[in-house]
């Protein structure tokens, strides 16, 4: 599991949002998340070594070292993942992202890593730990079950792509750079992984937020398959938890251009209601305002990246975005007014089909309808199980 990306909270007023743009923390969106009682003692594992970090928390692989671990056998491999308790709002989001896996579990099993439990460290166990006992460090320590540890991201950035996703997820070892069949098949298997991923979130009221390559881990197995991680930015719709109407929680690459889940001036605030009520506004605001499409915008991008080697790059990126607004998120205005910049070989995984893929990207970029008003093309983004229809796949 990887933690190793950014987040920016944005606060405004109105559907297009306002204010400024900050590095907040989560103080205020965990009002309602319940403590669940520890599964694990810090006596049930080992560590192996530390596999990530990010601005919130720090990751490591360990190894169950009891028989009474539940659900897991001795020797099993796991991720553990523990808060920077000296970075403000991050126990918050260590325990939102703890009620948030319990959740996937309960509601969309398979979507995202095996969640399996966590375990609690009071100050007074961590004060009387020897120094060197990393596990014992202070805070709530979530626990999954090791797939892998390889993202996306990693992948993308090999100079020799699609080489060695090819023989991770394809199982393939005749592949070298530039292979453009290679990248089409890695293209509509990683998206396809993602969007069934994401139906599976979407159904259970969840949105993830925060949908980009660092976020997608390769899950080995007989069937590799790429799992989403990291919900801590995650709103559920059913309950209000994580979700406040006048805040987003967002990385600027990969966040659509409408910043908010729902326009705010038409938000409930879930959070203060309890039961029924919580589960009955959130229903209709889904139903009305879909916001499930904020993750869709961000799969686009994900399909881009894949498909268009410039894009993956810090620079292409921000580039590209730049460029898109400037088309009013029109991207086939955008193919068109650049196609003396790339060549066909940049472009092949998108030209595939006669434009299959351009069509699926330009349906998952497009801006919402209400901010759309006037624009040629004021369709509504594509769902994800839309998406799966669409003949790229």
């Amino acid at each position: 599991m990887s933690v190793r990306w950014t987040r920016t909270r944005a606060r405004g007023v109105g559907a297009r949002g306002g204010g400024g743009v900050g590095g907040g923390g989560a103080r205020g969106r965990g009002a309602r998340v319940a403590r669940r009682g520890a599964a694990f003692t810090r006596e049930d594992f080992e560590m192996e070594r530390q596999i990530g970090e990010g601005s919130f928390g720090v990751v490591y692989e360990g190894r169950v070292v009891t028989n009474g671990a539940r659900g897991l056998r001795k020797g099993d491999a796991v991720v553990l993942k523990r808060p920077k308790l000296t970075v403000e709002g991050a126990a918050e989001l260590q325990e939102i992202e703890l009620w948030m896996n319990d959740r996937v579990n309960r509601d969309a099993r398979g979507a995202c890593a095996e969640f399996v439990g966590s375990y609690r460290v009071t100050r007074d166990e961590w004060m009387s730990s020897p120094s060197s006992d990393v596990l014992s460090k202070e805070g709530l320590w979530l626990v999954w079950r090791y797939q892998g540890d390889r993202t996306l991201a990693q992948y993308l950035a090999q100079p020799d792509y699609p080489t060695g996703l090819s023989k991770a997820l394809l199982k393939r070892e005749d592949v070298y750079r530039g292979d453009a069949a290679t990248e089409l098949e890695i293209t509509q298997k990683a998206v396809s992984q993602l969007l069934s991923s994401l139906m599976s979130l979407h159904r259970a009221g969840l949105v993830h937020r925060d949908v980009k390559p660092h976020n997608l881990v390769l899950a080995q197995s007989a069937k590799p398959e790429f799992k989403v991680i990291d919900l801590g930015a995650c709103a559920c719709f059913r309950t209000g938890t994580n979700f406040t109407p006048d805040e987003t929680i967002m990385d600027p690459k990969y966040a659509p251009p409408e910043e908010f889940l729902i326009p705010t001036e038409d938000a409930p605030d879930l959070k203060n209601m309890f039961g029924p009520l919580a589960l009955a506004a959130g229903t209709t605001a889904w139903l009305s305002h879909k916001p499930d499409r904020f993750d869709m915008y961000s799969t686009g991008i994900v399909l881009m990246q894949l498909a268009m080697p410039s894009l993956r790059t810090n620079s292409g990126l921000q580039g590209f975005n730049k460029n898109l607004k400037k088309y009013k998120y029109n991207l086939l205005k955008w193919r068109d007014a650049n196609q003396g910049s790339f060549s066909r070989s940049k472009t092949a995984v998108l030209d595939a089909g006669d434009g299959a893929g351009w069509e699926l990207a330009a349906a998952l970029l497009r801006q919402r309808p209400y901010d759309a008003e006037g624009e040629e093309d004021s369709r509504e983004r594509y769902s994800a199980e839309e998406a799966l229809k669409h003949r790229f796949f």
